[in-house]
């Protein structure tokens, strides 16, 4: 039995996740607006919309290699110097 304070940090944490960039919270909309829809969602679509999300994460990730392969040392050095400069 799942007692009230474990239900208000689960709905917190799932509020928190659905406010962030986090690709699950871009997959749950996806499949809240799946279910929205047709009024159901099957296992079939749930696997079509995750496929869907891993190929974007992909792309994304392939495209954040590479600024960080041509910017990487510019980016680090950035970050230093303002860190230095923020104590």
């Amino acid at each position: 039995m799942v007692n009230q304070a474990d239900e208000e940090k689960a709905l917190s944490r799932f509020q928190s996740l659905m406010k962030s960039e986090h690709w699950l919270a871009t997959y749950i909309r996806d499949l809240l607006s799946a279910h929205d829809l047709s009024g159901s969602v099957d296992f079939s679509a749930a696997e079509q919309l995750l496929s869907a999300e891993k190929e974007q994460f992909d792309k994304d990730l392939a495209v954040t290699r590479r600024m960080l392969r041509i910017y990487g040392k510019q980016v680090v050095s950035e970050n230093v110097a303002q860190f230095a400069h923020s104590d």
